[in-house]
């Protein structure tokens, strides 16, 4: 029965120019308003990268921050603390040194 009530009404929009015009028209727009460069479409698309760029700045905030503080650590410290952590980490030497394993 829905089948024949869309028949019927599409039979009733083609056969009248007044609605044939509203009904193109509100086509166009609908369409128009979709997939348009500033369309909703492209608005939901925005959204959900500014989201995920606004989640990855959070996570490079607490990676600076970390960083930051983990410098202010190493001013603190004196010279020699920063020596020995140059040396066993990054195999580090003074000139004319030899390295034993």
């Amino acid at each position: 029965m829905a089948r024949i009530s869309l028949k019927k009404r599409l039979k009733r929009i083609l056969r009248s120019p007044r609605m044939l015009l509203i009904t193109a028209i509100l086509t166009v727009l609908s369409a128009t308003l979709l997939f348009a460069n500033k369309g909703i479409w492209r608005h939901v698309t925005i959204r959900h990268e500014v989201s995920e760029k606004s989640a990855y700045l959070a996570l490079l905030q607490n990676d600076e921050e970390k960083v930051g503080r983990a410098v202010n650590l190493l001013k603190l410290e004196d010279a020699s603390t920063i020596e020995r952590i140059a040396r066993e980490r990054y195999d580090m030497k003074r000139p004319g040194e030899t390295i034993y394993r």
